[in-house]
């Protein structure tokens, strides 16, 4: 999703600040010595001297989030602009300021404690200090991207302390009430490897590489194949295998077209076929795969016949 979006305000947000903005100086002009009196109101007095519809022209079709902070600077009737602008802008305006206070982009210097505010904001779930992994999952809507964002930032103590246990229940909302492919996937790794300190659990491993799969996740199909493939958290199957193997190779995953390739070579769950291997070694070879191209070597009697002139296609 993009994080690009441009900061919008209410059509007479201008024109109702300037009573306020001129009381206010009115409150500073009495309290305040002459010198840094003028050095501030010099200030002031220039950009409340622009008419409103300027102003307001200006600052929603020009200006980005960074220059709405240095506004928010320059009184204290302007000290809510950012936060103003991300509400009347919406969902899309909350989620650019929250990614530009994140990264220190758009103009805006690194703000992660407020990008977390704004980001839990945008997730629309409320998780507790006792939320367990199965509440987490009980979510029903949110908005993932938030959400990840959120799984990120405390897995890697980012604008929070590092807590491997939210961070992993946020990545379970993102799937599970956002249908986050991509969180699913995430999940898989870290219940395979035993990232962020994750005791390690092939079978769950599997679960969400599956849950991926079956949403279209490329490299979840090409994963969960794996899991078959070896017996890895599910029973070994090579039929199974053979059958997401083919899915994540059709959808362009290199290594899946090797694996294709290497299980109709060794007649795993199907007719042993060489004619059938080379052609998708080729496929894979033809992305880069260099161990297809050693196996197109190794059967070139096959290869020559199959797909003649192979080897000038790869070197050409």
């Amino acid at each position: 999703m993009s994080t690009t979006a441009t900061p919008s305000l209410p059509p007479l947000y201008f024109l109702s600040a300037s009573t306020a903005a001129a009381a206010e100086e009115e409150e500073f002009s009495c309290n305040t010595n002459d010198k840094k009196k003028n050095s501030v109101l010099s200030s002031s007095n220039a950009f409340n001297s622009l008419p409103a519809e300027t102003l307001q022209h200006c600052l929603t079709e020009y200006a980005n989030w960074g220059d709405l902070a240095k506004v928010a600077n320059l009184q204290r009737s302007f000290a809510t602009i950012l936060r103003d602008a991300a509400e009347y802008g919406g969902h899309d305006s909350k989620w650019s300021l929250a990614c530009s206070l994140l990264e220190g982009t758009h103009g805006l210097e690194t703000n992660p404690r407020l990008a977390i505010e704004y980001l839990t904001e945008l997730t629309g779930v409320t998780l507790s200090d006792t939320s367990s992994d199965e509440q987490a999952e009980k979510a029903t809507r949110c908005f993932a991207p938030a959400a990840r964002k959120l799984a990120t930032c405390y897995l890697n103590g980012n604008g929070v302390a590092q807590d491997n246990d939210r961070g992993i229940q946020w990545l379970k909302v993102a799937y599970t009430a956002g249908a986050d492919l991509d969180a699913a996937y995430e999940l898989g790794t870290i219940y395979e490897y035993g990232h962020h300190d994750v005791e390690i659990d092939v079978k769950t491993a599997a679960e969400y590489f599956l849950k991926a799969a079956e949403g279209g996740h490329v490299e979840g199909m090409a994963e969960y194949a794996l899991c078959c493939e070896l017996g890895c958290g599910v029973e070994q199957c090579d039929e199974e295998a053979l059958e997401w193997y083919t899915k994540a190779a059709e959808e362009g995953h290199i290594t899946a077209k090797y694996s294709v390739g290497e299980i109709f070579e060794e007649a795993r769950g199907v007719p042993q076929s060489d004619s059938e291997a080379c052609l998708w070694y080729f496929k894979a070879a033809v992305d880069g795969c260099t161990d297809s191209k050693k196996a197109l070597t190794r059967l070139h009697d096959i290869a020559r016949i199959v797909l003649p002139g192979w080897e000038g296609q790869l070197n050409a």
